[in-house]
Parts: structure tokens; sequence; C-alpha cells
């Protein structure tokens, strides 16, 4: 009978071989599930390390790497013989030990992914012993693993001895994994995150002094300091660095928030000497219990939380967040993350804002969690969306253009386009916006991958334009679009205001591949904003017509783009050529009529255009336009609107370009055959010169031509009529093709109610008459040469031509109104061809006229008229008489045998016309002297006689003395038919009578010499002359005596001797030298002063030096 000591050892072999059945099929498991176990190793090993110590224990850890092999040793405690022996049967050994995360326990069994096959190194606790073993898990099925198991054992029991196996080296613990091919493959996916995740780890498991790492003669150290606790959200500052062979090789810190039920976590670095917030890449598990949950990376949190309150997942990937087992603590995981997340960024928020650290974007960096089955996915997110509004209206975010501002993301503007390139444009723009506040250009990507991430937080929000604080470009058109014009514009922006616009619409394009043509942003030559449809780009180029085209509301500028927009390729929107602002400033003025150009701006359009045609030469064009003629009223009629003539009559200038040259013409020309006066204002003599070449104008109103001979012509112009015959042919046509020249003034024709055609009065007739005799025979530089000789190519003798044409018509024309009997109360005019007769009627009263027909060039002209100057002048006489003197005149010229060349010679000398005017006025002068004289004389006579009949015995004679007297008007010496001055002579005196109308009288040098001579008994009377009629009273009253005058005169006259003699020495000259001095005319002046001061009157005087008979009544005499 089997023993109970045999059963009971069965019993418990069964035992061991079941749960080593199950330890093996355990870590086939792991096997088969090696992608999602392979990061664990190290941490395992790690947590198995810290579970070795006491709360209030240090501990140090090494981990040393080779090609082949990896070794993970640390300083914890000595192995209990439990946690050993439950290490070889794979029996965890945390029950009932507090504080213990879990020791040798399934998670162990993630190592031997490393190598089935571990060497383990110790000691056991209270000096019972080291060891050094192969734990061999590499079996083939069940019974050869348990099979191992018990080898591995034995092992164990033969390897205890008292000496350290690791002698006297501080690590007394070691694991050894020898590495396969496999094994070198997750050796590398664990050792990954190593850098990342050890110092994270350390900060939440303050046994875990430090961690060193050896790999290829590397060793790295891993070690944390506490810096400094903060008081805003209970903050700790720690410093985590990382040594390499005892060198600092990176330095981080680490800000951790506690709470009763859980730790936050960020990292920050120093770059480029600032602190910015360290983003946490998928290398960092974003959960802890107090070691990383690895599998919590993707989670989609911007911090990482530990919490030894979590309910972590078995297979330590991550916590409960929906319900999945009945008594599941999901809710209290919820609650911890919840707090976490709202609390703590808040916290860090505030504090990093403080401390100026950047990179604020990192706290708003949540994302979509990874499809993990533990985490309800609707829950997370919307506790994620929460936290962000919870920060976005914090004003913490630090902006471009503002050093020590914030705003908050609900006041933040984002730039967002599909590109990174054109988001950079975009921030450009939107950066030169004053009320916009755009992120930092170093942060500009970081803040658009935040937008991207919000959007899929937000299940309200379809596209990440529609949120609140994204601005993409169509924000951007908005805002231009609100704004009429550029100064709207300039008044928002910080740039150049073009550069910014041609930035914009450049970006348009590149972001929409098109430009949208129904919105109000293109920028045309006014500064205004407009659709692009029926915008132009500016190929015309030319402000002249563009501001031509505002005259006539074409307005070019409105439907241009500025020139300071960079051209750009729209869809629909063309070019806008030179060619198609002419044809449409064309197009419109010639659709205008008379009654609009009432508006001067029409009128000014028109001649601007013109005159821009000209300087461009486009005779085309020219062709094609309207113009104005006709007077500058503002009168509906006064206007013609068309083309230039393209017969023979064309236009002339505007009247006051000419009228200056020709006064007379332009009186008689219309305005309709001229340019309005307007084209005077912007055209000038280049311009006229300009249309007249081309055949548009007449710049003058006298024209000279050459061109092809027509009968027409020629017989105007032939001289000999027989020479007309010679170039006709049997039909009378033109048979030879020669070009003649000839002159004639536009207009000065009878067709078409031009010059002759119009105006039947005398009067008009005057004005044309007056206009050739004056006007036309001065200004045409042909009249004097008015033959040509043309040789003409078959003609053995050339042909005589006159050249001015416009003379030979006045001759043939009837232009020359003349009064017909008068039919009752109207008068009535005949026309006929000019004659001395009808023209001399139309000179009658226009005396000017009449005296520059002495002219030869209207003398002349006259002549070619076959009009007799002397008849015509004859006929414009007023009186028979005098037209009877003058045919006296002109007989005696005549039939004197005189040469015409002479007596014109005579007239036309204006020095022989001048003496014989001289002596005619002295005749003249004789006759009104002898008049005036015999007058004075006979009153001075009777006047004498009365004083004689008084008593004064007087005798009164009357003499000539000499050729030397004084005509002038208003002095003049007595003269008799033998041109001799008479004197008085009353007894012994001799009396000088002078009458004159100035205030002084003139004596001849004779006259001044006899009075010398003579002092005592030579008398000057003068009469003053004022107009009245001269009478007996008069003379006693006025007529004043000089009984002195030679006295007076004495001293000059001697003085006037010595200049006659020196006059004669120099006459007669010395050594062959003379001077000729012309005789002048020498007057001695006696001033009125001298006979209206003291000088007595004619009674006066005789009574004085004459004899007086005594009165009767004494008896007396008195001589």
């Amino acid at each position: 009978m089997i023993q109970k000591e045999q059963i009971q050892q069965r019993r418990q072999e069964i035992a061991e071989i079941r749960h080593a059945d199950s330890v093996y099929r355990d870590i086939v498991a792991r096997e088969n599930e090696r992608e999602d176990y392979e990061k664990r190793w190290f941490w395992e090993l790690l947590q198995n390390a810290k579970d070795s110590v006491e709360e209030n224990q240090n501990l140090k850890v090494k981990i040393e790497i080779s090609e082949n092999q990896i070794s993970f040793s640390h300083t914890g405690n000595p192995f209990e013989l439990d946690d050993i022996l439950s290490l070889i049967i794979q029996g965890s050994s945390k029950n009932n030990k507090e504080g213990k995360t879990g020791r040798f326990g399934t998670g162990f069994m993630t190592t031997y992914l490393l190598s089935k096959e571990v060497y383990i190194t110790g000691q056991l606790t209270n000096n019972q012993g080291s060891f050094h073993f192969l734990l061999n898990r590499n079996a083939t099925n069940n019974e050869h693993f348990y099979e191992l198991q018990q080898e591995s054992n034995k092992q164990f029991d033969e390897s205890i001895r008292e000496l350290s196996y690791l002698e006297e080296d501080e690590f007394q613990t070691k694991f050894t994994y020898n590495l396969g091919e496999k094994g070198k493959l997750t050796a590398k996916v664990g050792l990954q995150c190593l850098d990342e995740l050890i110092p994270i780890t350390q900060l939440f498991n303050e046994q875990i002094e430090s961690v060193i790492v050896v790999e290829n003669g590397l060793s790295k150290t891993f070690s944390k300091t506490l810096i400094k606790t903060y008081e805003l959200g209970s903050i700790n500052e720690w410093e985590i660095t990382t040594l390499i062979d005892g060198s600092v090789n990176t330095c981080l810190k680490a800000y951790i928030q506690k709470d009763e039920k859980f730790d936050a976590c960020i990292i920050t670095q120093e770059k480029n000497g600032s602190e910015e917030i360290f983003p946490l890449t998928k290398n960092y598990p974003r959960l802890y219990y107090t070691f990383p949950l690895i599998g919590t990376e993707e989670i989609g949190i911007p911090i990482i939380i530990n919490s030894t309150q979590f309910d972590p997942r078995v297979e330590r990937d991550g916590i409960y967040l929906k319900k999945a087992t009945e008594g599941g603590n999901e809710s209290n995981n919820k609650e911890i993350i919840s707090k976490a997340l709202s609390d703590s960024l808040q916290a860090f928020a505030e504090l990093f804002k403080t401390k100026k650290i950047i990179g604020i974007y990192e706290l708003f960096d949540f994302k979509i969690s990874k499809d993990l089955k533990w985490v309800d996915q609707e829950w997370l997110t919307t506790i994620k969306s929460s936290t962000i509004n919870l920060l976005a209206a914090k004003e913490i975010i630090n902006y471009h253009g503002a050093d020590n501002k914030f705003t908050s993301l609900n006041e933040f503007t984002i730039p967002f386009t599909e590109k990174e390139n054109t988001t950079k444009e975009l921030w450009e723009l939107l950066s030169e916006i004053i009320d916009i506040k755009v992120p930092l250009s170093s942060e500009l990507l970081k803040w658009v991958h935040i937008s991207e991430s919000i959007t899929q937080l937000k299940p309200d929000i379809e596209k990440t334009y529609d949120l609140k604080f994204v601005w993409g470009v169509n924000e951007l058109i908005k805002f231009i679009e609100k704004k009429e014009s550029l100064k709207e514009l300039e008044s928002s922006i910080t740039a150049d205001k073009k550069s910014w616009l041609n930035n914009l619409y450049s970006l348009i394009i590149k972001i929409k591949g098109h430009f949208p043509l129904d919105i109000k942003i293109c920028l045309n030559q006014r500064n205004k904003f407009r659709g692009a449809d029926g915008i132009y780009w500016d190929k015309c180029n030319d402000d002249e017509l563009i501001s031509i085209s505002d005259l006539i509301q074409l307005n070019f500028s409105d439907k241009l783009f500025s020139r300071e927009i960079n051209f750009l390729q729209i869809n629909g929107v063309e070019n806008y050529t030179i060619q198609n602002a002419i044809n449409d400033l064309k197009a419109e003025l010639n659709e205008l009529d008379e009654t609009d150009f009432i508006k001067s701006s029409n009128q000014e359009c028109n001649a601007r255009f013109l005159k821009w045609l000209i300087l461009k030469d486009h005779k085309e064009i020219i062709k094609d336009l309207k113009i104005l003629t006709g007077a500058s009223k503002k009168i509906d009629e006064s206007f013609i609107y068309d083309h230039f003539p393209k017969f023979e009559h064309l236009l002339l200038t505007p009247k006051p370009y000419f009228e200056v040259n020709f006064p007379l013409y332009s009186s008689l020309v219309r305005d309709k055959d001229c340019l309005n006066e307007i084209y005077n204002q912007y055209l000038n003599e280049a311009d006229y010169n300009f249309l007249n070449e081309s055949g548009f104008i007449h710049i003058s109103p006298l024209v000279t031509k050459t061109e092809t001979a027509t009968i027409k012509l020629l017989e105007h112009l032939i001289i000999k009529e027989s020479d007309l015959s010679v170039l006709r042919d049997a039909e009378g046509q033109l048979k030879y093709k020669f070009k003649i020249t000839y002159s004639d003034f536009a207009y000065l024709t009878a067709t078409d109610g031009h010059i002759y055609g119009r105006n039947t009065t005398q009067k008009s007739s005057l004005e044309r008459f007056k206009f050739l005799l004056s006007e036309a025979v001065e200004k045409d530089t042909l009249f004097d040469s008015d033959i040509q000789e043309v040789t003409i190519e078959g003609l053995e003798n050339p042909i005589h031509f006159r050249t001015c044409f416009w003379v030979y018509r006045a001759k043939r024309l009837n232009w020359v109104n003349v009064k017909t009997e008068s039919e009752g109360s109207e008068t009535k005019f005949v026309s006929e061809t000019p004659s001395s007769k009808n023209l001399s009627e139309i000179l009658k009263g226009d005396e000017t006229l009449v005296k520059t027909i002495r002219g030869s060039r209207k003398q002349n002209f006259l002549n070619k008229l076959g009009v007799g100057v002397s008849d015509l002048i004859r006929n414009t006489l007023p009186t028979d008489e005098l037209r009877l003197s003058w045919d006296k005149a002109i007989t005696n010229m005549i039939t004197s045998d005189a040469d015409p060349e002479l007596v014109q010679e005579i007239f036309n000398d204006p020095n022989i016309r001048k003496e014989y005017e001289k002596r005619l006025n002295e005749r003249k002068l004789i006759n009104r002297n002898q008049k005036i004289g015999k007058l004075i004389e006979d009153l001075f006579k009777e006047y004498i006689e009365q004083l004689k009949k008084s008593g004064v015995i007087i005798n009164i004679e009357r003499e000539p003395f000499g050729s030397d007297y004084i005509l002038t008007e208003e002095s003049s010496d007595l003269v008799n038919n033998e041109n001799q001055r008479e004197v008085f002579r009353i007894n012994n005196w001799l009396v000088e009578l002078k009458a004159t109308g100035k205030e002084h009288a003139s004596m001849t040098p004779l006259q001044a010499k006899t009075a010398t001579e003579q002092k005592d008994n030579y008398s000057l009377v003068v009469v003053p002359l004022d107009g009245t009629e001269p009478d007996i009273e008069y003379l006693r009253i006025n007529a004043k005596v000089i009984s002195n005058i030679g006295h007076k005169i004495d001293t000059v006259f001697s003085d006037f001797n010595d200049v006659e003699i020196k006059k004669n020495n120099l006459n007669n000259g010395q050594d062959g030298i003379s001077v000729n001095i012309e005789d002048q005319n020498i007057r001695f002046r006696v001033s009125s002063t001298v006979w209206s001061s003291g000088q007595s009157d004619i009674e006066t005087f005789i009574r004085k030096y004459f004899t007086v008979l005594a009165e009767t009544n004494n008896g007396t005499t008195t001589n």
C-alpha cells in the first residue's frame, strides 16, 4: 500500500508540473505577442529592482549593453529565499507586501523576449549566502520546460556559497541575458526610449537615485535634483541630467504639480538662451503607474500623468477608461485624468507665463487618441475639448510684435492653409494687419498643427478654417472686401500697402488655383477696390489717355488694375492695350452729337485725344475721329461735329491762331470752316503743322499748292490764251500731265456759302476788298513774282502761268455788291465783277483805305483786276470840283512829258514831298498872313490915324525891308506879294509889327541887327492872338510896344556875331581842312515876359515919342 508520504510527494510533483505547464504557456503567449511586450522588458526589471527596497531606501541601477549580451544590476536589498524560489517557478511574491508594484510575477516573463536563458547572480538575506545559476526557459514543450525548471533549482541549490560571486561590487544583484537574433531586436526596441523615459520614471520613484547605462564603452548616468517649489499650483521644479562618462550631455527641467491623487509633469529645455516646453513625442507614455504604462503614448494629451490610484490594466499598457469587467474602477481613472488636465494645465500656463517660458502652444497639443480598446473615445475627446476651452480664455500667448504682451487663443489669429509655404506667406500678410494678433514666426507651424488637432476634437467643426481663431485666405479676402479704398486699407496695415496687396493676390492664386472674379478686392487705378469681373490689366500704360477717359465718363481708371499691382494670370481678366483705349475713346467720342458739346468736358476730351493722336502719329485714327468746328459758345447750333473734310476745302486752325496775322480774313471766314477754339488750349504750332502736312487742315489761310494741272485751274492762271489751245486736245481736254504751283486763300470762293458766296451788301464787299487790298497782297509772298515758267515734256517752249490764283478768281467772280433801284422800301443789290466804278462806290467814306491805294502792291493788284487806279481814286472824290482838280493835275502830269517814274519818285520820296509841301504851306501862310496882316495893318493904321486926329503929329508908311521873314502857324511877319517883309515907318521910327499865338515872338538875325543898329528909334509891336477876331478895341487893349528892343537884344546879338565869325572861320578852314555847317533856321526869341512887364500900349508909345499939338484951351504947344 502506498504511503502517505508518497501521495503527498506526488501531489506536490503534480502541482509543480501543472504550474510549470501554465508558465510555459504564458511564455509562449508572450513570444507570440512580442510586438506588444518587447518595449517593457527594461521596466519590468526596474520595477523588480525598485520593489527590492523600502520606501525610505534609495536604489541605484546599472544596465550594461554589448552586442550579444545585456546585464541588469542594482543596489537593492538581497533576495529573500522565497523570492528567488518564486522566481524559479515563476510565481509573484507581491502578495501581502504593501507598497510593492509586483516582483517576479508574470511581468518578469517579458524579459524572456530578450533571452530564455537568464543568468541570475545575487545574495540571500541574513547572510544566508550568495548564488549564481542559469534560469533556463528555453524549452520545446511542457515536459521539457519542467525538466529545465528542475535543473535551475538544482543549479541554484548547488551554487550557494558564502562569498559573493560579484566580489566587492556595489551592485550585488545582476540579471544577464545572452542575446540571439530576436533578442537583439527586442533589446533595441526596449532601449530606444530609455533616454527619454528613465529621467521621468526617476521623478515618480523617489527611491531610484540614479540609473547608469553602459553601452559601447560609454557610460550614461541619469540623475535628478529638486530646484524650487512654487506655491502657485504647488509645482516642483526639477533638473534632470544625463552624464556621459561624467560630463553633462543633456539637462532638462521637469515641472511637477502634485495632487492628492496624481502627479502631472511637463518637461522643458533650454534652447537658444530661452526655456521652452519640451514636446512629447510618441516615445513618451502619457500615463504612469509609478512606472510608464507603455501603450499610452498616443492617447493625445500634452502632459504626463502619474498616479498610484490608477486602476491599470494587467498588461500594464494602460488604465481602464471604459467599463471592461464587473468591479472595474474606470470612473476613478476618468476623474483623475479630468482633474489633471483641467487643473494642471491652467496652473502650468500661469507659471510659464510668469517665467516667460516659450512654447505655450504645447499646452494646447491635444490629439485624437489612438483607437485603444481600453479608451472611451467620446469621453476623452470631450474632456480634451473642454480643457482647450478653459485654456483658450486665458491670456497666456505671446504674439508677434508684442514682447511682453499676451493674448488668449480666443483673441488669437492663426494663419492656415493646406501647404506650409503658403501658410508662411499668409502669416506675412496677417502680421502686417494692425488689429490682428498672430503667432511668433518661429511658432507659426506649431500653432497650425495645434489648429488641425483641435479641429479633430471639435465634432461641430468640419474644417480647420471654421475655427474662430483660424484665418485662411478667405478670411483675409473678407477683410479686404470691407475696405472700399486703399486709404482705408492703409490705416489698417503697417506694410507698404501695394506690396502687401501684390503678395495677397499672388497668394490667393497659389491657394485657390484661381482668382475670385466677383469679390471686391481688386485695386484699380483710383485706389478703389472692385471685383475682378470687368477689370483689365493696364497694358495701355498711358496716363494721358486714362485722364482723357474721365472727361467722357469712360473712366479707364475704374476698370484697370493699379499699375503697382504685379501682373498675374487670372482667368477672365484680359489685357487692356493701347489699341483698346484708342478704339473705346474714338467710338465714344464719335457717338456724341453737337448738343453734347455744351459740356466743356466733352470739348476738352476731344481736343486732348486729338493732341495725343498727333503726338503718336496716328493718322488713320485721326481720319476716323470726328472733330468740332464752330465758335465756342454754349449754343447747340454753333457747333458742328464731323470728321475732317476729305475734299478740296480743308478746315482752318481755330481763328485765334491765325487772326493776329490775318485779322481781316478772320472776320470773313465762317466759324464752321475753322476748328473750334478749344483746340488752341491743347494744340501748339507743331501739332497744327502735323495736321497740315497730313492733309487734315490748312495751318494758314494762305495756301501754296503744287498739284497736277487741270483745265479749270489753267483757265485762271494761263497768261496767253493761245497757250491754252496748245495744251488742249481735240476734245478740249488737257493732253499734258504736269505740276503747277499757285497760291490761294482757303474758302475764298463763291461756292458752298464761302467768302464770295454770302453777304450781298456793300459793307460785305468793302470787307472783302479791304482784305484783298490791305492783307492778301501783303501776305502772299508770290504776289510780287506772279509769273512762273513751266517746262512741259513734249513742248519745245516753256509756258508761262500766273501764280496768285486768288487774284484772278477775284477778277472773274461777281463779288462787288452794287445798289440797284429800290422797289418800295426794300434795297436790292446786284453782284458785279470789280471795276473802278463799283469799287469806288464801296470805298466812299473810307479815307484810310483810299490812302492805302498809293502803295505799289495795291496799285498792282488793282491793275491785275483791270481796274484803273486813277479812275478809282477820282471816283471816290466827294465833289465835282475836286474831281476836276484831280483831272487837271493828272492831265498836266500826263501831258507834261514827265516821266511817270519821276512823278512816282517825287511822290514817293518823303524829302522831296516835304520840300514841296513846305513851299505850298509857305504860300498858304503868306496868303493867310496877308489876310491877317492886312487886317492888323488896317487896324494899326486906322488906330494911328485916330491918334493923329487927336493931335499927334505923325506920318505912317509901309516899306519893304529885305526877304528874311518868319512864317509859322503861330507867329508870322507881314510879307507882301513879292515875298518881301514889310515894316512901318512912323516919322523916323521903324516899327516891326508881329502877330503871335504863342508865348514868344521871333526875330530873324537881320531884324535883330537892325534893332541893335537903330536902338533909339526901333520898336517891336506885338499883337497876341487868342482866337478872337481882332478889331480897334482889341488892338488898343492887347497890342504891346517894346520901344527898347534894340537895347535888350544888343548883348545877345553881340555874342551871336562872335559865333558867326567862328563859324565863318571854320567854313574857310585851315591847311585845307574846313567844317561844313549847314544853314540853320536861326531865330531870336522874345519871351512874353518882355512885353507883359512894363511895356506900353500903342497910344502911350505914340504920345511919348511923337509931338502932340497943344490943347486949344491953353494955347500952348507940346513937342
